[in-house]
């Protein structure tokens, strides 16, 4: 798709893109390039059902990819993985000069993430829908560990089996050092949409504003499933010659991003300047907790506040 080849130019090919600011970072940490390669019409013609909006593959691509530079520069900073590091420094120097790569497929040959032969690492693009950040941590800190190992799997399976989990990094002491994180690299976030739907907490507000309910959330489907449901069940106003519903729901547009909805109201329809008795919230907060799972975490006033850990599909 012409999409994807423009994507691929500006996003990938491009000298100030993302991606080859996160090799030469590597670079500078491990004293070797890593090139990445990719063969697009391959990669494409496996993943694209899984992209129906083509728009996001080359993105998701490059995130992956930036996520693989930034958690192995991460894991050569750390004085916990020394002995790892001169694992690694060992191999590459054993190429006799030949030029490191890093290969993108959906499954690695042999089921291998490194190939001394070909002096070749490799990354297993997930054959999913997009896979949140601390999953790729979780799974790229598998594999690295793994990384020397003969046996180490290369399964598009593996990715379902992939836990979100806080690492701690053990010494030879066998004193716990707890893991040092890197600030994601700007190019390797995923749009609003996405990123806030992928990776939890999700963060809900209820507020009452005289007679006006105002529901904030960081996690857009939570809020078009209210919406939706609470419209679906509106009750008709008997008094209205338009035969509106006595509430109005309305879905609007966050101010930080196009495209995303992040507030719900709810208003009498025909209530002037939000006047009359405040709307009763138990039908909605009980949605809130009952359906969607989140839990109450503050109350202040007529404001309360829930979260979840759960990821929502």
């Amino acid at each position: 798709p012409l999409k994807v080849r423009v994507d691929i130019r500006d996003l990938w090919d491009s000298s100030k893109s993302s991606v080859n600011h996160s090799v030469s970072a590597l670079n500078k940490i491990l004293g070797h390039t890593i090139t990445p390669r990719v063969e697009w019409p391959v990669l494409w013609g496996e993943l694209k059902e899984k992209f129906p909006d083509n728009t996001v593959f080359v993105p998701t691509v490059v995130r992956y990819t930036i996520a693989w530079y930034e958690r192995l520069c991460g894991r050569l900073e750390s004085e916990a993985y020394a002995e790892w590091t001169d694992q690694l420094l060992s191999a590459v120097t054993e190429g006799n000069g030949k030029a490191l790569s890093l290969h993108l497929e959906v499954r690695a040959p042999s089921g291998k993430f490194w190939s001394a032969q070909l002096a070749t690492f490799h990354l297993c693009v997930p054959n999913t829908e997009p896979v949140s950040q601390s999953k790729l941590d979780s799974s790229f800190d598998k594999d690295f560990e793994n990384l020397f190992n003969a046996e180490a799997g290369g399964k598009e399976d593996d990715w379902a089996d992939i836990a979100s989990e806080t690492r701690v990094a053990t010494t030879s002491s066998g004193i716990e050092v707890p893991a040092v994180a890197r600030l994601p690299v700007l190019g390797a976030l995923a749009r609003p949409q996405e990123l806030f739907s992928s990776n939890g907490p999700y963060i809900l507000i209820v507020e009452e504003r005289g007679a006006m309910l105002v529901i904030q959330c960081s996690h857009e489907p939570s809020l078009e499933l209210l919406s939706a449901y609470l419209k679906k069940w509106a009750k008709t106003n008997p008094n209205d010659s338009l035969r509106r519903p006595i509430l109005q729901v309305e879905l609007l547009e966050s101010e930080y991003c196009f495209g995303m909805m992040d507030t719900l109201t709810v208003e009498r329809s025909m209530a002037r300047n939000n006047s009359g008795p405040p709307i009763n919230p138990t039908l909605i907060l009980a949605f809130i907790e009952g359906v969607l799972g989140y839990k109450l975490t503050n109350t202040t006033g007529g404001c309360r506040t829930y979260t979840s850990t759960t990821l929502l599909k």
